[in-house]
């Protein structure tokens, strides 16, 4: 059953860039989920990066470099987490109960490589219901989320550490100081 976890979220790079560049941060967050399939919630984190960059005016881009899990917003409610389960259990069953090809045809190295896992559901399930990049309004200095949004983090294949990149991206960049 999917939860609602509290991530274990870490700042692993951060960098402010100078005036003159439409990138205003860049940062590297490490999320640690300790449950099989979760969702976790960024949203906090993701506005105190944008506060720390600075932007008034742009666009927060979150990127997550993995296959088994993605990025979602949406409201953050226990209940609907477990509608969301439930449906995806109907249309990508556990690889327990189903033959996923991705899981059955591997050699023994690749086997090896992923510690004997069966995660074919989680790709399905990833692919699915999640993205690997968003991109949120900033505006006035902050992200411009409708009053029940989240930005999540899905975990489909833990437990596992995972890491997004995150950037702010100023629209009216200033000049380089002279």
């Amino acid at each position: 059953m999917t939860t609602v976890s509290q991530p274990h979220v870490n700042v692993i790079h951060r960098e402010v860039l100078p005036t003159g560049s439409s990138i205003a941060l860049s940062a590297r967050l490490r999320v640690t989920i300790d449950e099989a399939e979760s969702v976790a919630d960024l949203t906090g984190h993701l506005h105190d990066l944008v506060a720390e960059s600075g932007v008034r005016e742009g666009t927060l881009q979150v990127y997550c470099a993995h296959t088994t899990c993605g990025l979602v917003i949406n409201e953050n409610d226990a209940a609907l987490h477990q509608d969301v389960q439930a449906l995806l259990e109907r249309l990508a069953p556990h690889s327990s109960t189903h033959h996923y090809a991705h899981d059955k045809h591997r050699t023994p190295a690749e086997r090896r490589i992923h510690g004997e896992r069966d995660n074919g559901h989680s790709h399905a399930r990833a692919r699915l219901a999640t993205h690997p990049e968003l991109n949120v309004p900033i505006t006035a200095g902050a992200l411009y989320l409708g009053r029940w949004q989240a930005v999540m983090l899905a975990e489909f294949d833990g437990p596992r550490t995972r890491e997004l990149l995150v950037r702010a991206h100023d629209a009216a960049p200033r000049p380089p100081a002279v």
